[in-house]
Protein backbone atom coordinates (compact mmCIF):
# COMPACT_ATOMS: atom_id res chain seq x y z
CA UNK A 1 0.00 0.00 0.00
CA UNK A 2 0.88 3.56 -0.59
CA UNK A 3 -0.53 4.80 2.68
CA UNK A 4 -1.53 3.71 6.02
CA UNK A 5 -3.43 5.99 8.32
CA UNK A 6 -2.96 4.87 11.95
CA UNK A 7 -5.74 5.95 15.17
CA UNK A 8 -6.26 4.80 18.51
CA UNK A 9 -10.11 4.78 17.34
CA UNK A 10 -11.51 1.31 16.06
CA UNK A 11 -13.58 3.74 14.13
CA UNK A 12 -12.14 6.83 12.89
CA UNK A 13 -12.89 10.32 13.59
CA UNK A 14 -13.87 12.93 10.81
CA UNK A 15 -10.23 14.67 10.46
CA UNK A 16 -8.67 11.15 10.15
CA UNK A 17 -11.59 9.87 7.84
CA UNK A 18 -10.53 13.19 5.83
CA UNK A 19 -6.96 12.88 5.20
CA UNK A 20 -8.37 8.75 4.08
CA UNK A 21 -10.76 10.20 1.82
CA UNK A 22 -8.63 13.19 0.44
CA UNK A 23 -5.68 10.31 0.08
CA UNK A 24 -8.16 8.12 -1.61
CA UNK A 25 -9.02 10.83 -4.28
CA UNK A 26 -5.48 10.98 -5.13
CA UNK A 27 -5.41 7.36 -6.67
CA UNK A 28 -3.11 6.19 -3.64
CA UNK A 29 -4.08 3.11 -1.76
CA UNK A 30 -4.55 3.74 1.53
CA UNK A 31 -6.02 1.90 4.71
CA UNK A 32 -7.15 2.51 8.00
CA UNK A 33 -5.08 0.41 11.03
CA UNK A 34 -6.07 0.92 14.78
CA UNK A 35 -3.04 1.42 16.93
CA UNK A 36 -3.75 -1.58 18.49
CA UNK A 37 -3.61 -4.09 15.37
CA UNK A 38 -0.32 -3.21 14.79
CA UNK A 39 2.70 -6.25 15.55
CA UNK A 40 5.77 -6.52 15.32
CA UNK A 41 7.62 -10.28 14.53
CA UNK A 42 11.06 -10.19 15.11
CA UNK A 43 12.94 -13.34 13.71
CA UNK A 44 16.48 -14.05 11.80
CA UNK A 45 17.42 -10.62 12.81
CA UNK A 46 14.64 -8.81 10.94
CA UNK A 47 11.93 -6.72 12.09
CA UNK A 48 8.16 -6.67 10.50
CA UNK A 49 5.33 -4.61 11.26
CA UNK A 50 2.03 -6.60 10.86
CA UNK A 51 -1.49 -6.98 11.48
CA UNK A 52 -3.46 -10.17 11.08
CA UNK A 53 -3.80 -9.04 6.85
CA UNK A 54 -0.15 -9.75 6.82
CA UNK A 55 2.86 -7.15 6.65
CA UNK A 56 2.44 -3.11 6.99
CA UNK A 57 4.45 -2.06 3.92
CA UNK A 58 3.48 2.14 3.40
CA UNK A 59 5.35 4.59 1.73
CA UNK A 60 3.60 6.64 4.10
CA UNK A 61 2.81 6.65 7.25
CA UNK A 62 -0.18 9.20 9.30
CA UNK A 63 0.02 8.98 12.41
CA UNK A 64 -3.35 10.51 14.36
CA UNK A 65 -1.84 10.07 17.87
CA UNK A 66 -0.68 7.94 19.90
CA UNK A 67 -3.95 7.29 22.29
CA UNK A 68 -5.32 9.72 25.02
CA UNK A 69 -5.55 7.49 28.84
CA UNK A 70 -3.26 4.81 27.90
CA UNK A 71 -0.07 3.54 30.40
CA UNK A 72 3.37 3.57 29.76
CA UNK A 73 3.44 0.23 28.87
CA UNK A 74 1.22 0.87 26.10
CA UNK A 75 3.23 4.00 25.09
CA UNK A 76 6.01 2.32 24.69
CA UNK A 77 4.78 -0.68 22.48
CA UNK A 78 3.08 1.78 20.02
CA UNK A 79 6.26 4.14 20.18
CA UNK A 80 8.71 1.25 18.69
CA UNK A 81 6.00 0.05 16.83
CA UNK A 82 6.06 3.21 14.75
CA UNK A 83 9.58 4.01 15.03
CA UNK A 84 10.21 0.67 13.64
CA UNK A 85 7.96 1.85 10.77
CA UNK A 86 10.01 4.65 10.31
CA UNK A 87 13.43 2.85 10.48
CA UNK A 88 12.37 0.93 7.76
CA UNK A 89 11.79 3.81 5.13
CA UNK A 90 8.12 4.76 5.53
CA UNK A 91 7.63 8.50 5.90
CA UNK A 92 5.96 9.43 9.13
CA UNK A 93 3.62 11.91 9.15
CA UNK A 94 3.90 13.86 11.76
CA UNK A 95 7.03 12.06 12.66
CA UNK A 96 7.53 10.25 15.95
CA UNK A 97 9.46 11.99 17.49
CA UNK A 98 8.22 15.08 17.09
CA UNK A 99 4.71 13.32 18.26
CA UNK A 100 6.55 12.36 21.64
CA UNK A 101 7.92 16.05 21.98
CA UNK A 102 4.14 17.98 21.64
CA UNK A 103 2.82 15.10 23.82
CA UNK A 104 4.77 16.32 26.69
CA UNK A 105 4.00 20.08 27.67
CA UNK A 106 7.13 20.44 29.34
CA UNK A 107 9.49 19.29 26.24
CA UNK A 108 7.44 21.55 23.93
CA UNK A 109 7.74 24.73 26.41
CA UNK A 110 11.18 24.46 26.64
CA UNK A 111 12.27 24.23 22.61
CA UNK A 112 9.99 26.78 22.01
CA UNK A 113 11.41 28.83 24.10
CA UNK A 114 14.98 28.28 23.02
CA UNK A 115 13.57 28.95 19.47
CA UNK A 116 12.78 32.54 20.51
CA UNK A 117 9.17 31.54 19.93
CA UNK A 118 6.89 33.42 22.93
CA UNK A 119 5.73 31.39 25.72
CA UNK A 120 4.12 32.15 29.08
CA UNK A 121 6.07 31.61 32.04
CA UNK A 122 6.32 28.36 33.22
CA UNK A 123 7.31 26.05 36.00
CA UNK A 124 7.07 21.87 36.40
CA UNK A 125 8.11 20.36 39.39
CA UNK A 126 7.36 17.52 41.78
CA UNK A 127 8.41 19.58 44.92
CA UNK A 128 5.53 21.02 46.47
CA UNK A 129 6.85 23.99 47.79
CA UNK A 130 8.91 24.87 44.80
CA UNK A 131 4.89 25.08 43.22
CA UNK A 132 3.68 26.69 46.17
CA UNK A 133 6.66 29.73 46.06
CA UNK A 134 5.64 29.64 41.68
CA UNK A 135 1.97 30.18 42.61
CA UNK A 136 2.71 32.50 44.81
CA UNK A 137 5.52 34.23 42.55
CA UNK A 138 3.55 34.34 39.70
CA UNK A 139 -0.08 35.37 40.63
CA UNK A 140 -2.99 34.11 38.65
CA UNK A 141 -1.93 30.63 37.15
CA UNK A 142 -2.87 28.17 35.27
CA UNK A 143 -2.07 24.19 36.36
CA UNK A 144 -2.21 21.92 34.02
CA UNK A 145 -1.98 17.81 32.67
CA UNK A 146 2.17 17.82 31.16
CA UNK A 147 0.15 15.63 28.88
CA UNK A 148 -3.45 16.14 27.81
CA UNK A 149 -5.54 18.05 25.60
CA UNK A 150 -8.22 20.32 24.78
CA UNK A 151 -8.71 21.71 27.62
CA UNK A 152 -9.28 18.96 30.14
CA UNK A 153 -8.11 19.52 33.65
CA UNK A 154 -6.72 22.87 33.28
CA UNK A 155 -7.16 24.81 36.27
CA UNK A 156 -6.83 28.25 37.04
CA UNK A 157 -6.25 29.82 40.42
CA UNK A 158 -5.71 33.32 41.12
CA UNK A 159 -4.98 32.28 45.65
CA UNK A 160 -2.11 29.70 46.11
CA UNK A 161 -3.53 28.56 49.66
CA UNK A 162 -6.28 26.87 46.92
CA UNK A 163 -3.54 26.05 44.33
CA UNK A 164 -1.30 24.53 47.33
CA UNK A 165 -3.97 22.00 48.26
CA UNK A 166 -4.77 21.00 44.38
CA UNK A 167 -0.97 20.04 43.89
CA UNK A 168 -0.70 18.11 47.24
CA UNK A 169 -2.99 15.95 46.03
CA UNK A 170 -1.43 15.71 42.35
CA UNK A 171 1.63 14.69 43.71
CA UNK A 172 -0.08 11.75 46.38
CA UNK A 173 -1.60 10.60 43.01
CA UNK A 174 1.93 10.98 41.47
CA UNK A 175 0.97 13.56 38.89
CA UNK A 176 3.72 16.36 38.13
CA UNK A 177 2.91 20.18 38.46
CA UNK A 178 2.67 22.07 35.36
CA UNK A 179 2.64 25.79 36.21
CA UNK A 180 1.88 28.30 34.04
CA UNK A 181 1.21 32.27 34.41
CA UNK A 182 -2.09 33.18 33.20
CA UNK A 183 -2.17 35.34 30.12
CA UNK A 184 -4.17 38.57 30.41
CA UNK A 185 -5.67 38.78 26.46
CA UNK A 186 -8.95 38.80 24.91
CA UNK A 187 -11.90 36.49 25.70
CA UNK A 188 -10.65 34.45 22.78
CA UNK A 189 -7.28 32.85 21.10
CA UNK A 190 -6.18 32.04 17.45
CA UNK A 191 -5.89 28.44 16.16
CA UNK A 192 -3.89 28.85 13.39
CA UNK A 193 -3.24 25.33 11.14
CA UNK A 194 0.27 24.75 9.10
CA UNK A 195 0.87 22.61 6.84
CA UNK A 196 4.26 22.23 4.76
CA UNK A 197 5.56 25.27 6.39
CA UNK A 198 3.02 27.25 5.66
CA UNK A 199 -0.27 28.93 7.28
CA UNK A 200 -3.55 27.39 5.34
CA UNK A 201 -5.96 29.77 7.74
CA UNK A 202 -6.79 30.58 11.02
CA UNK A 203 -9.60 31.14 13.38
CA UNK A 204 -10.41 32.89 16.66
CA UNK A 205 -11.72 31.08 19.44
CA UNK A 206 -13.99 32.79 21.52
CA UNK A 207 -15.46 31.42 24.71
CA UNK A 208 -17.41 32.96 27.90
CA UNK A 209 -14.89 30.93 29.96
CA UNK A 210 -11.29 31.60 30.30
CA UNK A 211 -10.74 28.58 28.31
CA UNK A 212 -11.20 28.95 24.37
CA UNK A 213 -11.11 25.40 23.50
CA UNK A 214 -13.55 24.17 21.22
CA UNK A 215 -14.47 21.20 22.72
CA UNK A 216 -14.92 23.50 25.76
CA UNK A 217 -17.76 25.33 24.28
CA UNK A 218 -15.90 28.07 22.71
CA UNK A 219 -16.91 29.03 19.35
CA UNK A 220 -14.91 29.33 16.11
CA UNK A 221 -15.18 32.73 13.52
CA UNK A 222 -12.66 33.62 11.14
CA UNK A 223 -9.91 35.67 11.22
CA UNK A 224 -7.55 37.67 8.90
CA UNK A 225 -3.75 35.78 9.00
CA UNK A 226 -1.96 38.46 9.31
CA UNK A 227 2.20 37.74 8.26
CA UNK A 228 3.58 38.15 12.26
CA UNK A 229 0.96 35.60 12.93
CA UNK A 230 2.09 33.24 10.46
CA UNK A 231 5.59 33.79 10.72
CA UNK A 232 4.94 33.12 14.30
CA UNK A 233 2.68 30.04 13.58
CA UNK A 234 5.54 28.54 11.13
CA UNK A 235 8.25 28.77 13.31
CA UNK A 236 6.33 26.83 16.13
CA UNK A 237 5.60 23.97 13.66
CA UNK A 238 9.64 24.12 12.41
CA UNK A 239 10.60 24.32 15.77
CA UNK A 240 8.54 21.07 16.99
CA UNK A 241 9.50 19.16 13.31
CA UNK A 242 5.87 18.53 12.62
CA UNK A 243 4.95 18.80 8.86
CA UNK A 244 1.20 19.70 10.32
CA UNK A 245 0.20 20.96 13.11
CA UNK A 246 -2.42 23.36 14.92
CA UNK A 247 -0.97 26.33 16.97
CA UNK A 248 -2.50 27.91 19.34
CA UNK A 249 -1.50 31.61 19.63
CA UNK A 250 -2.58 33.87 22.58
CA UNK A 251 -2.95 37.97 22.32
CA UNK A 252 -0.84 38.87 25.35
CA UNK A 253 -0.35 42.73 26.29
CA UNK A 254 3.45 42.73 25.38
CA UNK A 255 2.45 40.42 22.11
CA UNK A 256 1.72 36.86 20.96
CA UNK A 257 2.54 34.29 23.06
CA UNK A 258 2.06 30.24 21.71
CA UNK A 259 0.13 28.01 24.37
CA UNK A 260 0.18 24.87 22.47
CA UNK A 261 1.49 22.89 19.48
CA UNK A 262 -1.28 20.08 18.77
CA UNK A 263 0.58 17.22 16.55
CA UNK A 264 -2.72 15.49 15.50
CA UNK A 265 -5.29 18.94 15.69
CA UNK A 266 -9.04 18.26 15.48
CA UNK A 267 -10.09 20.80 12.92
CA UNK A 268 -13.84 19.98 12.75
CA UNK A 269 -14.68 23.55 14.34
CA UNK A 270 -11.91 24.91 11.83
CA UNK A 271 -13.41 23.63 9.23
CA UNK A 272 -16.59 25.38 9.82
CA UNK A 273 -15.41 28.80 10.62
CA UNK A 274 -12.88 28.96 7.95
CA UNK A 275 -14.16 26.72 5.02
CA UNK A 276 -10.81 25.29 4.43
CA UNK A 277 -10.69 21.37 5.23
CA UNK A 278 -6.74 20.66 6.22
CA UNK A 279 -6.61 17.07 5.20
CA UNK A 280 -7.04 18.52 1.22
CA UNK A 281 -3.02 20.16 1.68
CA UNK A 282 -2.42 17.22 3.92
CA UNK A 283 -3.00 14.86 1.06
CA UNK A 284 -1.01 17.02 -1.65
CA UNK A 285 1.83 16.78 0.45
CA UNK A 286 1.34 12.61 1.00
CA UNK A 287 0.74 12.40 -3.00
CA UNK A 288 4.62 14.40 -3.52
CA UNK A 289 6.47 12.01 -0.85
CA UNK A 290 4.78 8.74 -2.50
CA UNK A 291 5.66 9.87 -6.09
CA UNK A 292 9.71 10.43 -4.76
Amino acid sequence: MDVAVVAESQTPDEPTRDIYFEVKKRGLSVRYIPLQRLSVKIVNGDAVVETRRGPVDASVVVIRGLGYVIDTNTLMRRVAVLRILERKGAAAINPVDALLNCRNKLETVYLLSRAGVPVPPTVVTEDLYYGYVATRDMGRVVLKPIQGSRGFGAMMFEDPEQAFQVMRTLLIARNPLYIQKYVEKPNRDIRIIVVDGRAIGCMYRISTSWKTNIAQGAQGVPCRLTPELEEVAVKATNTMGLVYSGVDIGEGREGYVVFEVNASPDWRGFKQATGINPAVHIADYIQRVVKK
